[in-house]
């Protein structure tokens, strides 16, 4: 079942150029929403091909009551056989990491501070493809569920 989520996805997704960036055919071209931290909110990402396949942009609207509350954008690119990702916010933070796939899991781990004053502190997040989305599992919460929202 995960595997006709992928195919079905990807036939329908702009092509993925680099390598590494395969597994994000499964997103591209279509967006997924779920429950934004600390269940206050919609979470909805849209996920494209840039450049030809050469990067994945992630970008996302969180939502409370119809009313954008904050949004950000993360960019995927491959650096060798690696992805390395790029954040930013409307609120002026900023992160970069990595993203590895492992054994069908998206393992995320970088740094990132969430406003421009604030510190900088590690991150890191899990995403697991379902039969019907996507789980995130981040530290100093519980999985939130992303289903297609396009």
């Amino acid at each position: 079942m995960i595997a006709s989520i992928f195919v079905l996805a990807a036939a329908a997704a702009t092509p993925i150029a680099e390598p590494p960036l395969k597994p994000w055919e499964a997103l591209v071209g279509h967006c997924w929403a779920g429950p934004a931290p600390g269940n206050h909110g919609i979470d909805k990402h849209c996920f494209e091909s840039v450049y030809g396949g050469q990067h994945v942009r992630d970008r996302h609207v969180v939502t409370v009551d119809g009313r954008i509350v904050y949004e950000g954008e993360a960019l995927y690119s491959a650096k060798g056989q690696q992805v390395i990702f790029t954040y930013w916010n409307s609120i002026g933070g900023l992160g970069t990491g990595t993203a590895d796939l492992a054994g069908g899991n998206w393992r995320f781990a970088g740094t990132i501070h969430a406003t421009a004053t604030s510190p900088e502190q590690p991150m890191a997040a899990v995403w697991t493809m379902q039969r019907d989305g996507y789980e995130v599992d981040a530290e100093g919460g519980p999985p939130r569920r992303f289903k297609r929202a396009d």
